[in-house]
């Protein structure tokens, strides 16, 4: 048996993760719940413009690819948030295991994200480059005005 999946298995008889879209904020959160220790994970649902707006300030090399990617990305934020609490601190060993997290949520925390990733596809920068073209025969004096490097411009 694999390794991975003993571990998964065992997280499931102690945690129980759910998507919560009951919040006063209209903001969809995963919640894992420790059913031993009584202690609580709470991770935001990033929207596709917190993606961009994040890969933005970290200077990712290249766009996130898949839906784990973007649960392990949230589940990273908001355990930083949670050890400022004593209470989770003191609990959150059975919370690190990102991955274990992600096998055992239900289908539509799966879902949810996909929806994140497919909204985040469209709205993603497309970096470019934009070449000036000056024609010989149209020449006026704006394009005389413009730099003759390359400009790159995020869309």
């Amino acid at each position: 048996m694999n390794m991975d999946f003993k571990n998964s298995n065992k997280m499931a008889e102690h945690i129980q993760v759910l998507l919560h879209t009951k919040d006063p904020s209209n903001r969809m959160y995963i919640l894992a719940l420790a059913l031993t220790t009584h202690t609580f994970f709470k991770i935001k649902v990033s929207s596709p413009e917190e993606i961009i707006e994040r890969s933005i300030k970290r200077n990712y090399k290249s766009p996130l690819k898949n839906a784990y990617m973007i649960f392990m990305t949230d589940c990273s934020e908001a355990f930083k948030d949670a050890k400022s609490e004593k209470k989770f601190r003191q609990n959150s060993e059975c919370f690190k295991d990102f991955p274990s997290l992600w096998k055992i949520s239900p289908q539509e925390v799966k879902d949810v994200y996909e929806q994140v990733l497919a909204s985040y596809r469209k709205l993603k920068p497309i970096s470019q480059n934009f070449f000036e073209f000056h024609p010989q025969n149209n020449a006026n004096e704006s394009q005389e005005n413009t730099a003759d490097q390359a400009t790159r411009i995020n869309c």
